[in-house]
């Protein structure tokens, strides 16, 4: 199963001038193969979590094509699409998402609760995945209650709890001290081997497992790529 992006480019109207428009990505092609671990790094503004949302089917490209295994976005309904990022895309986003109301255990279920899988065994992995992340004390508490990095984490918690078989997280570590990073970082590497794709937006080009691609990007282009490898 491959996540495909042909030339894909992303236009925004300039906020100053009507007249002009930003080229937030521009041209860019890449495939994601089940099984397969990328980081993408660049400055802030270069284009790294408009190119995630659209690879996981939150935003259209304005030009080019993405393909979801046999589905083409500019093709398919929003149903179907949505039906796909469901069953297979985990997202991680940069800021924190979670439901106010709902307490951390709640935010990690409540995605994938209507999804065709028995509500005991998701509870069960969800209160094993809080504790391998160490925020088993956190379960019963509400959102605001949490640090920058526990937020972070329930989001990653909930984003992996079902093991999707394509991972998109937007500076997934950013927030996290060294022994939580590592904690997280190992978790994607463990699902890299259980045959998910894992796609990193960061920073940085992070030391993440083997065999991985390394993309710099600048003003919406990518402007080096390092196959199979990290620095």
């Amino acid at each position: 199963m491959t996540i495909k992006a042909q030339s894909v480019s992303k236009r925004y109207r300039s906020p100053v001038s009507k007249a002009s428009v930003i080229d937030a990505v521009a041209g860019i092609s890449l495939d994601i193969n089940v099984g397969s671990s990328t980081v993408i790094y660049g400055p802030t503004g270069s284009g790294k979590t408009t190119l995630l949302r659209m690879l996981s089917g939150i935003s259209k490209p304005t030009s080019g094509e993405i393909i979801f295994h046999t589905l083409h976005y500019t093709e398919t309904g929003d149903r179907k699409l949505s039906s796909f990022r469901e069953r297979y895309i985990g997202y991680v986003p940069q800021r924190s998402m979670l439901i106010k109301d709902l307490s951390v255990f709640e935010n990690v279920i409540s995605p994938n609760a209507f999804r065709q899988r028995h509500i005991r065994s998701l509870k069960s992995a969800a209160r094993t995945l809080l504790e391998r992340l160490n925020l088993e004390d956190t379960a019963q508490r509400k959102p605001d209650t949490l640090s920058g990095g526990e937020s972070r984490m329930v989001m990653i918690a909930r984003a992996i709890l079902t093991r999707p078989a394509f991972l998109f997280a937007d500076e997934p570590v950013s927030e996290l001290d060294d022994d939580s990073a590592k904690l997280v970082l190992d978790l994607f590497s463990e699902l890299k081997r259980d045959g998910s794709a894992i796609f990193i937006a960061s920073h940085e080009p992070l030391a993440f497992g083997g065999n991985t691609d390394l993309y710099a990007i600048k003003n919406g282009r990518i402007t080096e790529h390092t196959r199979g490898g990290h620095r």
